[in-house]
């Protein structure tokens, strides 16, 4: 875990702490992570790309392998950009970085 990454928005006193380095919660959470963080554009690209994966299961045996590896890849990759993509949406949104 890194050095988190502080942002706040103008005219308001709270600052919002977005840590640095790999995030276990999107890895292992997903698009439920990322509701909770208020990011619905990735949350439905995640549920959807997961559903995706999951209906390669349905379609054999060596789709069920290829689905299963391809799932853990893209768990393993939102672990490794979710705290990017939180702090990319918090700057969109008007935040700065403190």
């Amino acid at each position: 875990m890194g050095a988190r990454i502080y942002l706040h928005y103008p005219g308001n006193d709270e600052a919002v702490a977005v840590a640095s380095g790999f995030s276990w919660g999107a890895c292992l959470l997903g698009f439920i992570w990322a509701l909770s963080k208020k990011m619905w554009f990735a949350a439905f690209v995640m549920l959807a790309v997961n559903v995706i994966l999951f209906g390669m299961g349905l379609w054999g045996e060596t789709a069920d392998l290829i689905g299963l590896v391809l799932s853990i890849l893209f768990a393993v990759a939102c672990g490794a950009y979710g705290n990017r993509w939180h702090r990319w949406t918090l700057e969109k949104r008007g935040y700065v970085v403190v």
